[in-house]
């Protein structure tokens, strides 16, 4: 089991603007992500000790990934674990002489 990255509290205020942070489009989407970032980053550290500056950098970096990762749609699991190889492509591409 992976180790847990961010508390309960934490990982609650980071879902709470998950919704809103995957519907931003249009022109200033860069911005509008990059402020909600920083009121999330705000919230989270409110929770953590803030006397440990290393430990609260790799708190801020921690919540742009999971906010970044959480917000990604995932593709086909088929077409997202499917490996391809030498073999794979070859019979792909050489089907139609193998059926014959």
């Amino acid at each position: 089991m992976p180790a847990k990255i961010f508390s309960d509290e934490q990982t609650a205020i980071s879902e709470n603007v998950l919704a809103e942070y995957q519907g931003m489009s249009g022109k200033d989407k860069v911005q509008e992500k990059e402020a909600i970032i920083a009121q999330v980053i705000e919230q989270v550290t409110m929770v953590q000790h803030q006397n440990d500056v290393q430990a609260m950098k790799k708190l801020q970096n921690s919540v742009k990934n999971w906010l970044n990762n959480q917000s990604r749609e995932m593709s086909n699991k088929e077409e997202y674990f499917c490996k391809t190889n030498r073999f794979l492509v070859f019979i792909s591409e050489n089907a139609a002489k193998i059926k014959e």
